[in-house]
């Protein structure tokens, strides 16, 4: 292995292993999914573990590039940037990805409310400072600290340790500290300061059974009791997950019939997924991955669509630059995407407030939900479908990671998925009802729409953006005065 490669081929190498085992359950999907030939799985496993670690390679390359160009103490102390770096663009374009980064690492610590300044990025970015910190001291320990120029080696150390505790400090200051909506963005913003009982209907439909006509009541039966029991524990917003329709909804007179009376008989407003689909200006049939908000009277309130689409498993990318693509068949469902996420407003008696849906893995995206909290969102709801990866890791994982997005934003989140794992949390992520992976059951919890708008939603990751920059202005003249003693 040669000098000049060694640190990009050790970094793709951790990639490889980190991926392989943090992705291992995409190699266990159930005999439902929807991919053409079974042979395909393992090979979309396989490609989706070396296309995130190539992401790790690039970090190696410039690392090792920083080495060559500026030598080791400064490619040292600078590299939390390019890892920075590395996991944004891992949740950029059509194929982003960023499954599982770094920030998630704080979960279950004191520190992931943070998350309300930082966000998930910023959140990593402190996870990579403190790897430099725990570095810098081994160097500092094993190099000797006695003399003039052995004590200047604590220079390095300080500005990595004073970096590491800006950012959480500022995060456990800031968290609780509300900086309000765009004020440009024309939205009214609920006012309610009142709690909200909110439900999350796990129906835990087999996949075998879901989209089998002669099937329906395997969905119809257990949909239809346990909203009723959500609305007889007072629920005034009852959530059902993605797909939970497995029809096009409204065009189905029955289901739709079926769907209103549910919303009318008992009282609720009702957010279900289901497919949608339009005729486009072309004349050409639009299909989504969409959802719907139905009031108590059983009217239609507001629809969202799936905006950022699986790829490959829900559209095959990159369609705008190659058309001929469209034609290419791996048994994925080929959904248009839909615009981003946008308030709807929910006004029952008690006082009204505005939710924003996330449909799947959209939750794993910091920064795709930013646009609706700023318009006046007061709660994210997740619906989801992960019966696909049956009782692995894959189903857990995604469903932590989205405590995340309301730790971020300071708004309760409700998660509604198939086969589980649905949960209901407040403002800060903590969870307050849960229902676990394969149960039917509904669960019920009350939450506080909204409360103080964060940080985070304000600003986004500009002042990490801005945190960066100046670590690496300041890194170039400690490195070097280390690199002369």
């Amino acid at each position: 292995m040669s000098e000049s490669t060694r640190p990009a081929r050790l970094a793709w190498y951790f990639g490889l292993a980190h991926q392989a085992s943090l992705l291992h359950w995409l190699f266990l999907l159930g005999p439902d999914a929807s991919i053409a030939y079974r042979w395909l799985i393992p090979v979309s496993a396989v490609f989706a573990i070396l296309y995130v670690s190539i992401f790790y390679l690039a970090f190696g390359a410039i690392l090792g590039f920083l080495r060559r160009v500026a030598g080791d103490a400064i490619a040292l102390l600078l590299m939390p940037v390019p890892w920075v770096l590395m996991e944004m663009a891992r949740g950029a374009g059509e194929l982003g990805f960023p499954w599982c980064l770094g920030g998630v690492s704080f979960l279950g610590t004191p520190f992931y409310p943070a998350a309300a300044v930082l966000g998930e990025i910023g959140l990593g970015a402190a996870a990579a400072f403190t790897a430099l910190t725990v570095v810098l001291l081994r160097n500092l320990l094993t190099g000797g600290a006695g003399s003039r120029a052995g004590r200047r080696r604590y220079l390095p150390l300080l500005s990595a340790l004073a970096v590491f505790c800006l950012m959480v400090l500022s995060g456990v200051l800031l968290r609780d500290r509300g900086f309000g909506p765009d004020p440009d963005a024309g939205h009214e913003v609920s006012k309610r300061d009142v709690p909200v009982r909110v439900a999350a209907v796990q129906a835990n439909v087999d996949l075998g059974d879901k989209w089998k006509a002669a099937r329906i009541d395997s969905s119809r039966v257990p949909y239809s009791e346990l909203t009723a029991e959500a609305a007889a524990a007072g629920a005034e917003l009852v959530v059902w997950a993605e797909t939970a329709v497995p029809a096009y909804l409204l065009y189905d007179r029955k289901l739709l019939r079926w769907v209103r009376d549910l919303a009318d008989t008992n009282d609720i407003f009702l957010y279900a997924g289901f497919p949608d689909a339009i005729l486009g200006g072309d004349d050409q049939q639009q299909r989504f991955n969409g959802s719907g908000l139905f009031g108590p009277a059983g009217v239609l309130r507001d629809r969202y669509r799936k905006h950022h689409l699986l790829p490959f498993g829900e559209r095959m990318p990159f369609q705008g630059v190659f058309p001929f693509l469209k034609r290419v068949d791996m048994g994925q469902a080929e959904w248009t995407p839909g615009e981003p996420p946008a308030p709807m407003l929910v006004d029952p008696p008690s006082g009204y407030f505005q939710i924003a849906g996330l449909i799947c893995y959209e939750s794993i995206f910091p920064g795709l939900p930013r646009g609706a909290v700023r318009d006046g969102a007061d709660i994210l709801v997740n619906i989801t479908n992960d019966g696909w990866f049956g009782m692995t890791a894959g189903p857990v994982q995604h469903a932590w990671m989205a405590r995340l997005r309301a730790a971020e934003y300071g708004v309760p989140l409700v998660r509604c998925a198939n086969n589980g794992i649905s949960f209901i949390t407040d403002a800060r992520g903590t969870i307050r009802a849960q229902a676990g992976l394969g149960e039917r059951a509904v669960i019920v919890s009350d939450v506080v729409p909204g409360g103080g708008r964060t940080f985070f939603a304000a600003m986004g990751d500009r002042p990490l953006l801005i945190l960066l920059v100046l670590w690496t202005i300041a890194a170039v003249p400690i490195g070097g005065r280390r690199r002369d003693e």
